[in-house]
């Protein structure tokens, strides 16, 4: 009889012991992953403030990571915001145009410039008052604000024909977003006290130059990564890499991923002409190929963020992140 007929001692050792090596050249070859183990992941290849939401952003080489997004000297990401006459807020969506306006830190003022347009200037933290004090809708949301005044509001109202438009802050004292109330078709993670003043969900949106490329392999114009209007930039990582990170450590800040960005038609916007791609370019392609459950007709592209520990970040800080 075979010593590995069944049922004989030697045949049932054999087995055994060959599972045991099998296991252990398995282990050595396909070692199991921690999940919850930081890893470096990439670097910090750009950083981007947005201070007033949908006009031009401002790349710099260092920041503050902040419980509401991004901050650079008085400057605070998506902090202003342009609404209509009764304060519902205004984006590229509805005046591509927006992307034009460039506003620049001059002291204790911010000026706004733009194509056939004079400079204009207001207080980048003006005095709240009885008289200024305002509200924004945002979504589902109305916040307290501070209305930035009216020469600035008649500047705004002149380069986009259109009468009634203000401009609002949200100063420090006054109430945020809590990205834990906001309404989406899917089950998001956010939780209370997830913040963000004017932005769409939350205080940041991280995308990898890799994903960025792997895109334009597929398009017939290559876009620019200001297309997508994220605040840090990943490189030396894999093509939708940031998809996989769950928590992420920045020197001393750490970052928590909530869900995907969805996508929409601000991304064909060229941000250099303030106009609409004709063919809907990049988000056509983006919806061949990156959509995912549970985010519907939307394309993925780059992840939202909450950070749960604030700090200073800047340009080659290296990135380590446990997996989702």
């Amino acid at each position: 009889m075979n010593v590995f007929d069944q049922g004989s001692a030697p045949a049932m050792f054999a087995a055994v012991a060959a599972f045991a090596v099998a296991k252990i050249v398995a282990g050595l070859r396909f070692p199991k992953i921690n999940k919850n183990q930081y890893r470096y992941v990439g670097r910090v290849a750009a950083i981007w403030i947005f201070p007033i939401k949908s006009f031009k952003g401002m790349s710099i080489q260092e920041a503050d990571c902040t419980s509401l997004g991004i901050k650079w000297k008085e400057f605070r990401d998506r902090h202003w915001t342009v609404t209509t006459a009764d304060g519902i807020y205004l984006t590229m969506r509805q005046e591509p145009t927006m992307a034009l306006i460039e506003p620049v830190l001059k002291g204790d003022q911010i000026q706004l410039t733009a194509p056939g347009m004079e400079p204009v200037s207001f207080p980048v933290n003006p005095d709240i008052t009885n008289n200024n004090v305002s509200k924004v809708i945002i979504k589902t949301d109305t916040l307290p604000s501070v209305d930035c005044g009216d020469e600035v509001a008649d500047w705004l109202s002149k380069y986009f024909n259109r009468p009634g438009l203000r401009l609002h802050f949200s100063a420090p004292s006054q109430t945020k977003r809590d990205a834990s109330n906001a309404k989406k078709l899917w089950e998001h993670p956010a939780k209370p006290g997830d913040l963000c003043a004017f932005a769409d969900y939350c205080g940041y949106m991280l995308l990898s130059k890799a994903s960025l490329m792997e895109l334009n392999g597929r398009l017939q114009k290559s876009v620019p990564i200001t297309n997508f209007r994220a605040n840090i930039i990943i490189e030396d990582c894999e093509p939708f890499a940031e998809d996989t990170w769950s928590s992420l450590h920045i020197g001393d800040v750490h970052l928590r991923a909530l869900d995907a960005c969805t996508r929409c038609i601000m991304v064909t916007i060229d941000q250099t002409k303030g106009v609409k791609d004709k063919n809907e370019q990049p988000l056509a392609t983006l919806k061949k190929y990156r959509l995912r459950d549970p985010y519907g007709d939307k394309p993925c592209f780059g992840v939202n963020h909450t950070c749960d520990k604030p700090g200073k970040i800047k340009v080659g800080d290296p990135i380590y992140a446990t997996l989702s």
